[in-house]
């Protein structure tokens, strides 16, 4: 074997193992993962999903769950996308939660209601329907917390909660 191979072969050992090492090495505590699975996943009408609450300080959500992975301004995924977590509120930019949205069919209500549950299984929750969607809101006054659960083809498509 030359010795450039040889060369080579160290150094492409060199490139792929440090970072590993580094890692394996490192005594920080990692923060939580965006990709991770979601401890609760319970949805609560107008308030939450998978413990994440409206009106929260978007601090409180990252030392929870981590920074997330943010696409558009003010608005951050968590749970490998499953739930999207919006701090935008009337054109501005928040430091609180203003709205959670998921289309994954793991978070359910109390009784069992899910993306993937049919417009029957929304009777037992009493929400209004009409124009392809169920809705609820949790008050009177402007700006009231409230939950929407868009239909396409008899199921639940996406369920938001946000302020109205």
């Amino acid at each position: 074997m030359s010795t450039r191979v040889v060369s080579v072969a160290a150094l492409c050992v060199l490139l792929f193992a440090s970072p590993a090492l580094v890692g394996c090495s490192s005594s920080h505590r990692a923060a939580p993962s965006s990709a991770a699975q979601p401890k609760s996943r319970l949805i609560v009408l107008g308030q939450s999903i998978a413990g994440i609450r409206l009106g929260e300080p978007r601090k409180s959500v990252e030392k929870a769950f981590g920074p997330g992975r943010s696409g558009r301004r003010g608005l951050v995924r968590y749970f490998g996308g499953r739930l999207l977590v919006d701090y935008w509120f009337h054109d501005g930019l928040t430091t609180r939660v203003q709205g959670l949205e998921t289309r994954w069919g793991g978070f359910h209500t109390g009784s069992g209601v899910h993306v993937g549950s049919s417009r029957e299984e929304l009777r037992a929750l009493h929400m209004a329907c009409g124009n392809g969607e169920c809705s609820r809101r949790a008050g009177r006054m402007p700006d009231a917390p409230g939950t929407i659960f868009t239909m396409r083809h008899g199921e639940v498509a996406e369920i938001d909660i946000f302020y109205a």
